[in-house]
């Protein structure tokens, strides 16, 4: 284990201790309320900008607003579903799905980070004898590929990959 690792258990752990603080519903819904923040917001602003006296000029003000809107809402929504789950007494499976939920959001987004950092790197960022080193750093290089197969398939990304095979090859003759 190296330095890489080190970082890569901190982050993780951090996710787990956050998602169990927050629960799985309020997780989810943080990740719900950004995609449909972003959506709402592209496709609804004008109307709220309107709905609210805006002027039509003002598009990032209306954006800003329209995000809000959403965000707050579905925050809202997930706070009421937890304290329903914790009067059913399921209060714990939430906080325990919160960890596995938290764990996997941030290992997914380490993994594109991973994943774009090597790409504008060629492979040379972390170090390969870093990279070598590790032991988490293949099986998290290759997560988010597994779960968003077009980011594996982009041309720099499949270098990298035939560049980190190679030098694995290498190793192991």
């Amino acid at each position: 284990m190296n330095w890489l690792d080190w970082a890569i258990i901190i982050v993780l752990g951090i996710a787990a201790f956050q998602g169990f603080a927050r629960g799985f519903i309020v997780e989810l819904a943080s990740l719900v309320a950004l995609v449909a923040g972003i959506w709402a917001a592209t496709h609804f602003s004008s109307s709220v900008a309107t709905a609210i006296g805006l002027d039509p000029t003002k598009e990032i003000l209306a954006f800003v607003v329209t995000f809000l809107l959403v965000l707050i809402g579905v925050h809202l929504l997930a706070r009421l579903l937890t304290t329903l789950l914790d009067a059913a007494e399921l209060g714990l499976p939430n906080k325990l799905a919160g960890i596995a939920f938290g764990v996997l959001r941030s290992a997914f987004t380490l993994s594109i980070a991973l994943n774009l950092l090597l790409g504008y790197s060629k492979g040379d960022m972390p170090p390969k004898h870093v990279q070598e080193g590790s032991q988490f750093f293949e099986p998290l290089w290759a997560f988010a590929p597994l779960i968003i197969p077009a980011l594996g398939e982009t041309k720099w990304v499949h270098q990298v990959m035939e560049d980190v095979k190679e030098e694995a090859s290498e190793l192991t003759d």
